[in-house]
């Protein structure tokens, strides 16, 4: 098979993200042929290299490219705001979440990062065509939802946009709630959901329970105090 060949056929699958093996199928030659075949077409940037033995076209979006380097895994925390349009921020961080730890891959002027998360809060996500390619992207609900119990990964701020400009599923917000059973997150989506004159009081008053939790961990805490939701106020939302 000829390089200009195997080009064609990688553009015709809906995959993103092809191994050496892949590949060694796709052209029906063996490894070192194949090997020595990727070596000269990342040269000449016909393939882009993008971690060890893992290879893509040049020109691919990279949120399909993220979402195909591990398996299982979903694009979430604001780069899913940006995917569906809910922050006016271009984040250089693509987050990535995995059911296993994986080291950073830098992809075309963006950092994928990888966040483990455990099976039982790995849910809330969609198969997604992005310029063509699959692409696995968590929904505006669990999105807001992850970002929410890992601020970390996500401001504060940029969650309470996203959840005024989003047109949220309420009756899946809430079942979200509970299969994460995170009582801060709850709280927080309480308080954040109060804030955007949304009342869900009374479905999430059960995660409230005694103690108050940081609104924003990242931050020192502060005098001000919301006795309704047990949140110390420690971040303005405007």
């Amino acid at each position: 098979m000829r390089s200009w060949e195997l080009i064609e056929k990688l553009r015709e699958s809906k995959r993103s993200v092809f191994s050496i093996a892949d590949i060694a199928k796709l052209s029906g030659k063996d490894g070192d042929y194949v090997k020595l075949l990727l070596h000269r077409l990342t040269e000449k940037g016909s393939l882009v290299r993008v971690e060890k033995n893992k290879y893509s076209l040049p020109d691919l979006n990279p949120l399909s490219v993220a979402s195909s380097l591990t398996f299982p895994c979903y694009i979430s925390f604001i780069s899913a705001y940006s995917y569906y349009g809910l922050t006016s921020q271009i984040p250089s961080t693509i987050s990535v979440v995995s059911l296993r730890q994986k080291k950073p891959v830098p992809y075309h002027g963006y950092e994928i990062r990888f966040i483990k998360f455990s099976r039982r809060r790995f849910f809330g996500y969609t198969r997604e065509y992005v310029e063509g390619r699959t692409a696995f992207i968590a929904e505006p609900e669990k999105a807001i939802l992850d970002s929410l119990l890992l601020p970390r990964y996500c401001p504060i701020s940029e969650t309470f946009s996203a959840l005024k400009e989003a047109k949220l599923n309420h009756e899946k917000l809430l079942g979200y709630v509970e299969r994460l059973n995170s009582r801060i997150a709850a709280k927080r989506l309480g308080y954040l959901l109060e804030a955007a004159n949304i009342d869900l009081y009374g479905s999430l008053k059960n995660f409230i329970g005694r103690n108050y939790e940081l609104l924003n961990p990242l931050k020192p805490p502060t005098n001000r105090r919301n006795v309704k939701w047990k949140i110390i106020v420690n971040e303005a939302l405007e």
